[in-house]
């Protein structure tokens, strides 16, 4: 027990606490001159007229004098030891709260961030939390009314910055907030803020030598789990390069081993609890991105998705914001944020998931989650370390992440959050290592090298620290490997899938409509030949490479309904698909039936000569 001297009363009238004292000779139990005031006994006091205090946090008051008679002493148990030891805030200087710190049923000593904000109406949430961490409380009404006057008369002058998501806080990289506690030199100055204490997913389970055995050595000369490793330990890597989120997506049939390697990959932060599933909306997803912040979100088996929700949720993903939505008051709420490294797995590509919606897979898409084969020697294992096949190694990964768990990741954070190395420049070395001999002129390359560069130089940062055991390049290695599997997805070595895309969009168009919503440019001009074509997309014409097509502008916007407009006709131009004129605008002024009508001249016969020269 500690002492502490009373101060004056608040204008609350709740009075100041006071930490009761180890020592017998002091007194902590107030006198009139000193109530009314809280005392937080650690244990049991007995006082000298023999009166015993349970443990707890007791509050003295005074009952008013009646005529004559003096004011009565009164006192009342309010909950088993709790401390206020700080005000918390954020870094806007909003979201305040306390920290408490406090003993529960096992005797162990417990802190947690409070929102002030539990603090509002009855207090039930609030008691219902503090019931559930193993705090002891009056269940009388007296005790409810005085439970919150107690929290709320509290403001220590110590002050600590809250922080209501996992992820980087405090100043340049220095403290990394997890659900129990904060890592980092600045650890002492962060507190993790949230209605509850629950942190199911970032547990861990074992030592940091048990997982380097029983999960990172079987990695080695196995790129598809070295990768899956590699994306747990970029999370917290994506800030300090200044990466958005996103991720790879292993694609693979049944039983090959890909779920194994997101298994491996989640016992870096924590056990079987920190894996999610595609199997939600598409709102359910953005709280779990929220939850992962600056860590690894693990989505399993996208079949399970809506295929109409994949689209939204792999931008909404990488674009690292929620939907703004509006409050009880019709205000705008505060937009969700994120920032995470995202491992999907599914037996379909994002491309196949969204096209069973009828849906286009756009080259931002395509780049945010990387669409990644998983299909190797024994399944998606190249070496399986002495088993004696690749469902027996994945059964032994399986076996060592239900045992092994959450020691890597927060071994890799405390070595992290000290690191001063120039990270960029590392980034882009290994990212140039990728993109020799690619023809990354388009940009989709680059930025998928870019994106596994990023895991390749968290999983060289673990090797670095000694969290890995592997040797330097096994990292990196792998993210060739899966880059190399990413371009042969792709269909080519080199080329602009965007453009593709584009061009497949009119191409197609051409060949659903060209019969009923295109007419002869020269041919005559009359009622019968009107009839025949309703919803005019256009007109065709011979020429020397075959026959163009003339597009009326509303034609052309509906071929390439789902592309941005100008961007799409500056793709067809650089294809050789879009002939424009000779003033350099998109559109050529053509003489139909004795009137000048500005279209775009398509010719969809240098499309499938490219197309031929390619196959």
């Amino acid at each position: 027990m500690t002492f502490e001297t009373p101060g004056t009363i608040d204008a609350m009238d709740a009075g100041p606490v006071v930490d009761a004292p180890s020592v017998s000779a002091y007194n902590p139990i107030p006198g009139e001159q000193e109530r009314p005031s809280y005392v937080v006994l650690d244990d049991e006091y007995t006082a000298s007229d023999g009166i015993k205090y349970r443990a707890g946090v007791w509050h003295f008051g005074l009952k008013p004098s009646n005529g004559d008679n003096p004011p009565t002493l009164v006192q009342q148990w309010i909950c088993s030891p709790l401390h206020v030891d700080a005000v918390t805030h954020d870094s806007a200087g909003a979201n305040f709260g306390r920290l408490l710190r406090f003993r529960n049923t096992l005797g162990k000593w417990k802190t947690w961030a409070m929102p002030m904000e539990m603090l509002r109406g009855d207090t039930s949430d609030l008691r219902g939390v503090l019931l559930s961490m193993g705090v002891h409380l009056d269940p009388s009404n007296a005790g409810r009314n005085t439970l919150a006057t107690y929290l709320q008369s509290q403001v220590p002058a110590r002050k600590m910055e809250a922080v209501m998501q996992t992820g980087w806080a405090g100043g340049q990289f220095k403290a990394f907030a997890l659900p129990d506690t904060v890592i980092g030199p600045q650890a002492g100055k962060v507190t993790f803020q949230a209605q509850s204490l629950h942190s199911d997913e970032y547990s861990q389970r074992g030592t940091l030598e048990g997982w380097r055995r029983g999960i990172a050595a079987p990695a080695v000369g196995n790129p598809v789990m070295v990768l899956g490793l590699c994306t747990a330990f970029a999370g917290p890597v994506l800030a300090l390069v200044g990466a958005e989120s996103g991720g790879v997506h292993l694609i693979g049939d049944s039983s090959t081993g890909k779920t194994t390697a997101l298994q491996g990959a989640c016992s870096v932060m924590g056990g079987d609890s920190y894996r999610r599933s595609w199997r939600a909306t598409a709102n359910g997803l953005e709280a779990s991105a929220s939850l992962f912040n600056d860590s690894m979100l693990a989505l399993d088996e996208i079949s399970e998705c809506d295929p109409r929700d994949v689209g939204e949720v792999v931008y909404m993903l990488g674009n690292g914001r929620g939907k703004q939505r509006a409050g009880r008051t019709g205000g705008a709420r505060a937009v969700t944020r994120w920032r995470t490294s995202v491992l999907s797995t599914g037996e379909r590509s994002i491309a196949t998931s969204m096209a069973d919606a009828g849906q286009r897979v756009k080259a931002g898409q395509a780049v945010r989650l990387l669409d990644i084969p998983v299909q190797r020697i024994h399944g998606a294992w190249d070496n399986l370390h002495g088993h004696p096949n690749g469902p027996a190694f994945s059964d032994a990964i399986k076996r060592a992440s239900r045992q092994q768990y959450g020691t890597a990741g927060r071994a890799f954070l405390e070595k992290l959050s000290r690191d001063t190395t120039d990270m960029v420049q590392n980034l882009e070395a290994i990212k140039a290592q990728l993109l020799a001999g690619v023809d990354s002129g388009d940009g989709q390359p680059a930025r998928a090298a870019a994106r596994l560069a990023v895991l390749a130089l968290a999983g060289e940062l673990a090797t670095a620290y000694g969290i890995t055991g592997w040797d330097e390049g096994e990292a990196t290695s792998a993210a060739e490997v899966g880059f190399a599997a990413w371009l042969a997805q792709r269909g080519e070595v080199s080329g602009n899938a965007e453009q593709d895309q584009v061009v497949q969009a009119v191409l197609s168009f051409v060949e659903r409509h060209g019969d009923s919503r295109f007419s002869d440019a020269a041919g005559p001009y009359d009622d019968r030949t009107q009839s025949a074509v309703r919803d005019r997309a256009g007109w065709w014409e011979g020429s020397g490479e075959g026959v163009q097509f003339l597009f009326t502008k509303d034609g052309m916007r509906e071929a390439l309904k789902g592309f941005d407009f100008s961007r799409a006709l500056k793709v067809l131009q650089h294809a050789g698909v879009l002939s424009p004129g000779a003033d350099g605008k998109s559109t050529r002024q053509k003489r139909i039936h004795s009137r000048n009508v500005r279209v775009y001249v398509v010719q969809p016969e240098m499309a499938y000569s490219a197309q031929e020269g390619t196959a």
